[in-house]
């Protein structure tokens, strides 16, 4: 496949009600959507930039400019042939290199008549039990809204926390005791405790059972992971630490968390998020394909990948559900699952 052209659309999509978390609020989801044609045949990619990578909506776009030159006329034959070029053209912004990667990708299952997850490799799965994420606000606001959701058909709940211990644990406990046993709870720091504030919630959490506690520290203190990682109850899940297969070996090889959350807008997209859940599966970490604040497209893209993937056990691919607007279509929800559409390569209609 040889590239012929590669264009680009950004996109504010506004979100249904503000998101928060306890590094920050929007109202907005800033998407740059990405369109590759090779050889005739067109694929489609999205970015969607974040703090954590220092990535915004204008260095995108600045970005998949870059790369659109550096990738004119470039031939390919697989999705990594085209990450190993981006990474020569241009370093770091990863969310940009996801977008163009995820479009070189639906171009080459869809040439082989395949839905991505299949020409990723042999699955039985076309579909994961995503969560749905409770932003943060307070603990009875968080129990109504995931009571909602459980109402709505999710069967698995991630409640964000602020890093007030007192109130993060009200937060579960109050969620829990809505939702009842049966539903899947998970709790969300993003960075926001100090170990000890983090060693004092999990142990008063743990009663509530909860599948995992991620990133309660700051994404470079991995020694701080280290020792939460053996002092909690709760299994302690990086996010932010890992952006790369690199910080996937660092954080595998120091035993600073027992599970692992992927994101193809961290790690540059596919091929390289093929490389870290190796990794992390070598050390012994499960993983969970997450997202940012995505369309359909991307979302669809993570989904394809945590399918084809046997250490990818948790799937966080909701971001699209809080959009009012979405220029992506083709996923379908049901009894808390999120399924492909069975289509050749993504299987997702974009109409901008």
């Amino acid at each position: 496949m040889r590239i012929d052209r590669i264009e680009w659309h950004p996109k504010a999509l506004p979100r249904r009600e503000v998101f928060a978390t306890a590094r920050h609020a929007s109202d907005v989801a800033s998407v740059v959507f990405v369109r590759l044609e090779a050889d005739g045949v067109e694929g489609w990619g999205a970015a969607s930039p974040s703090d954590v990578t220092g990535e915004t909506p204008q260095s995108v776009l600045a970005a998949v400019e870059s790369l659109a030159k550096g990738l004119q006329g470039f031939a390919f034959e697989r999705g990594r042939d085209v990450a190993d070029r981006m990474d020569r053209v241009l370093r770091g912004s990863p969310a940009a290199k996801a977008a163009v990667e995820m479009a070189a990708f639906d171009v080459l299952a869809r040439v082989r008549g395949l839905p991505l997850h299949e020409y990723l490799g042999p699955t039985a799965r076309d579909k994961g039990l995503t969560d749905r994420t409770v932003g943060l606000m307070s603990p009875e606001d968080a129990a109504a809204k995931a009571k909602g959701f459980v109402a709505e058909g999710f069967r698995a709940i991630k409640v964000k926390l602020g890093g007030e211990v007192d109130e993060d644990v009200a937060r579960i406990v109050t969620t829990r005791k809505v939702v009842g046993n049966h539903i899947l709870l998970r709790a969300d720091a993003n960075q926001a405790f100090t170990y000890r504030s983090a060693v004092s919630f999990s142990k008063q959490a743990y009663g509530q059972v909860v599948e995992f506690f991620e990133q309660p520290l700051p994404a470079d203190d991995l020694a701080g992971m280290q020792a939460l990682t053996e002092a909690s109850p709760i299994p302690v899940m990086a996010d932010e630490s890992v952006l790369t297969p690199q910080d996937a070996a660092k954080v595998g090889w120091g035993k600073c968390a027992r599970l692992v959350n992927l994101k193809l807008m961290k790690t540059g997209g596919i091929s390289r998020a093929i490389e870290a859940n190796a990794i992390c599966e070598s050390a012994g970490m499960p993983t969970m394909v997450g997202c940012n604040a995505e369309s359909a497209l991307s979302i669809a893209a993570g989904l394809h990948f945590a399918m084809s993937e046997r250490n990818a056990r948790f799937v966080d691919l909701d971001s699209h559900f809080s959009l009012a607007e979405d220029p992506a279509t083709g996923l379908t929800f049901d009894a808390g699952y999120l399924k492909v559409s069975g289509k050749p390569g993504i299987g997702v209609s974009v109409r901008l």
